[in-house]
């Protein structure tokens, strides 16, 4: 499949769209896919509903995100949340919560020869991550497009982008200090966290790359065992024991919020 055409397309039907002024919030296609998206995020974050979450996607779903990169096909999106749902304790408090903003979800219809085949929904949220404290955390804030399809007169999803993810303003400003190699590559390996299984990390050039199911960030140094993404205000601390790295604390505002060991 050819991503840059996909991507152009997906450009053009949003340059498309500005020539349709937006549906009113009262309207029954803005509360019907307002409603969809609600249910689609409940079953990701709230219920760990794989089926719902199959339900709203088409078959040749796909996703686009800033940092995780592409996804093709709806089944290859889905079988993280899988994996990861079938590790997750139902008692437990959910790990991460997505907050819709307030008056920011936009409805666009897409129509041909008059008749509405499919819409372009757009919006922004932000998202909440548990500490060790049972605590929610702030994290992301983000941009999403969804391009929803109107298939047997069901409503579902054909296209994702999920971009623009940035730290709130109040994030403290890092400052990235020189470590030599030899640091550097004291904490290369692989690590197992609870929350998404298995990361890699490297080093590259005079900073750490870290690797988890086809996510990668950069980790830049502040300190000689701390380490910052410059997009958001996640810490990475490595922990010595018996002179040797034994996990990677994850922080989130200072917070601890998950822990990998080093395998």
């Amino acid at each position: 499949m050819n991503r840059t055409k996909n991507i152009m397309a997906l450009a053009l039907v949003g340059m498309t769209t500005l020539a349709s002024a937006q549906v009113g919030e009262d309207t029954e296609l803005y509360k019907t896919l307002k409603s969809k998206d609600s249910l689609l995020f409940d079953a990701a974050f709230n219920r760990c509903d794989t089926n719902t979450m199959a339900s709203l996607f088409t078959e040749d779903f796909e996703f686009y995100h800033d940092r995780g990169g592409f996804t093709d096909g709806r089944e290859e999106f889905l079988r993280p949340t899988r994996e990861n749902c079938e590790k997750r304790d139902p008692s437990a408090p959910q790990y991460a919560k997505r907050i819709l903003i307030d008056g920011s979800l936009e409805v666009y219809p897409l129509k041909k020869d008059g008749e509405l085949y499919g819409a372009i929904q757009h919006g922004i949220h932000r998202f909440e991550f548990l500490n060790d404290k049972n605590e929610y955390q702030k994290g992301d804030i983000a941009k999403f497009t969804h391009v929803w399809m109107l298939v047997n007169g069901e409503w579902k999803i054909k296209r994702e982008l999920s971009y623009d993810h940035h730290a709130t303003p109040s994030e403290e400003h890092q400052t990235m200090v020189s470590l030599s190699p030899e640091v550097l590559e004291t904490y290369e390996g692989q690590y197992q966290s609870p929350q998404v299984g298995e990361v890699s990390i490297k080093r590259e050039s005079d900073h750490l790359l870290l690797q988890s199911k086809g996510f990668q960030a950069t980790l830049y140094p502040q300190s000689e065992d701390t380490f910052y993404i410059k997009e958001r205000g996640t810490k990475f601390k490595f922990i010595m024991t018996d002179k040797k790295v034994s996990k990677m604390v994850i922080l989130e505002n200072d917070q601890i919020v998950d822990e990998a060991q080093k395998t």
